[in-house]
């Protein structure tokens, strides 16, 4: 059974008695946990937050973990805008949104001609400020996806929907450290984040700039136990000589078609490592692990009674959850489950024995070898 979170990530890290310790590494600063829970990266300014539609832009990852821990449980709405969201898009995503405000690290004169007057800065410098300041209360996290038009796609979820897949088990699981290749401004590396957070322990975020070697280097110099990446990212790691700085006790995959030739690859390099992938999209949620060291998934799990329900149509993976998105922002996008509750997830499957694999997704070339899955999210 999953478990049911406090209000706000704050609040369960503050009801936490060992958060003492963990940190968030970055690739140009450091911050501890135990002090962002005793101060602000908003220089107090968070009071004017409370209660509305906030659009995150950042260019800083760390910058935007930050923000993100302290503006859920405030603000109503906050919508996390990837860092390659073009410009003539963002328009559209603030009036869709009905943003009122915006934080970001940048100057906040680049943010001139949008027509949202309040702006806040946020930084990597924590300052202290006094508890209690503002009413806590349920946010509305509006995350963006690719849309077939061009235009982003915005889908609703509430921190229930996204901490729905993190276990009891992982959750109680001490000493770790994890990392991941994805942006966490996306659903997949948004996934690895809240796991360590809500867990008990600590998250190295890739630099945006950075190289795979230059990570490798940082998840090895901070002892990673956990670490994510989709195929391409675990095939660049591999052919990296830093590949042997890490010596992680889980890995995971997800965001691409997984397929056996990696899975064997990782087996071989990392032999002590418990190897899993997983499915997951911005608009179903994640809607299942397999760590048996096959690609694919057992034909076994459709039909079956739980948390995640998934059936085949038209040789569509089809997914019905907790974890699903709530709804499109303005109902813009069309209807996001039918209506028995299932989420289409647009990837292609194929029966062979009993083990389903996964061709593509519809509406893309075979031959790109890749589905949307979680990359949809990432």
């Amino acid at each position: 059974m999953p478990l049911i979170f406090p209000l706000s990530i704050r609040d369960k890290l503050g009801n936490a008695s060992d958060y003492s310790g963990r940190f968030l590494w970055g690739a140009t600063a450091t911050v501890s946990l135990g002090d962002l829970l005793r101060g602000t990266c908003l220089g107090g300014r968070l009071p004017e937050l409370a209660g509305r539609s906030v659009l995150l832009a950042t260019r800083d990852r760390l910058a935007a973990a930050l923000a993100i821990i302290e503006l859920d449980g405030v603000a109503g709405r906050l919508i996390i805008c990837p860092p390659d969201i073009p410009s003539e898009h963002l328009s559209s995503v603030i009036a869709k949104g009905g943003v009122d405000a915006i934080v970001s690290d940048r100057d906040l004169h680049d943010l001139d001609g949008l027509g949202v007057p309040l702006r806040v800065i946020c930084g990597l410098a924590i300052t202290p400020v006094k508890s209690g300041q503002v009413e806590h209360r349920p946010t509305e996290w509006v995350l963006l996806t690719s849309g077939t038009s061009g235009a982003p796609k915005m889908l609703t979820h509430s921190l229930g929907s996204l901490t729905a897949p993190i276990g009891i088990r992982q959750n109680l699981e001490t000493g770790v450290v994890w990392g991941t290749f994805y942006d966490i401004r996306r659903y997949g590396g948004l996934q690895i984040f809240l796991r360590a957070l809500l867990g008990r322990g600590s998250f190295v975020l890739a630099g945006g700039a950075e190289s795979v070697a230059d990570y490798l280097l940082r998840l090895g110099a901070h002892a990673v136990t956990h670490v994510s990446g989709t195929p391409s990212h675990w095939r660049r790691a591999l052919m990296s000589p830093q590949a042997r700085a890490i010596a992680p006790r889980y890995i995971r995959l997800s965001g691409e078609i997984v397929d056996q030739a990696i899975l064997n690859a990782l087996r071989s390099f990392y032999p002590w490592a418990s190897i899993g992938h997983a499915f997951a999209s911005t608009e179903a949620g994640v809607g299942f692990e397999v760590d048996d060291g096959l690609e694919g998934f057992p034909a076994s799990m459709l039909g079956l009674r739980g948390d995640v329900q998934m059936k085949i149509e038209n040789g569509s993976l089809r997914i019905r959850s907790g974890r699903a998105a709530l709804r499109y922002v303005d109902g813009g996008n069309g209807v996001l489950a039918d209506n028995d509750g299932f989420v289409d997830t647009g990837d292609v499957v194929e029966l062979r024995g009993d083990r389903y694999y996964f061709l593509g997704s519809k509406g893309w070339s075979h031959q790109c070898r890749r589905t949307e899955g979680a990359s949809r999210g990432n």
